[in-house]
């Protein structure tokens, strides 16, 4: 079985905080083997929270059109 199935099979059978954790762990794991320092890999948690933060925004700007729209609608 490949990695991937692998880590299907154990997402998918624990609960998301568990996962959450498992994951996290697996990427520190790998980004430390491939030669990433732990500033390295602050910066890339600090990317993927503007990233998350960026499209929350957008959702939640999208959302608030949605809303707006069915007001002058209705």
């Amino acid at each position: 079985m490949s990695r991937k199935g692998n880590l299907d099979i154990i997402l998918k059978n624990m609960d998301t905080e568990r996962a959450t954790k498992v994951l996290a762990k697996s990427l520190y794991k790998e980004l430390v083997t491939n030669g990433f320092t732990n500033k390295d890999i602050i910066n890339f948690s600090r990317e993927i929270l503007d990233h998350m933060s960026s499209e929350m925004r957008k959702q939640a700007d999208s959302e608030a059109s949605g809303r707006k729209d069915r007001l002058l609608i209705g």
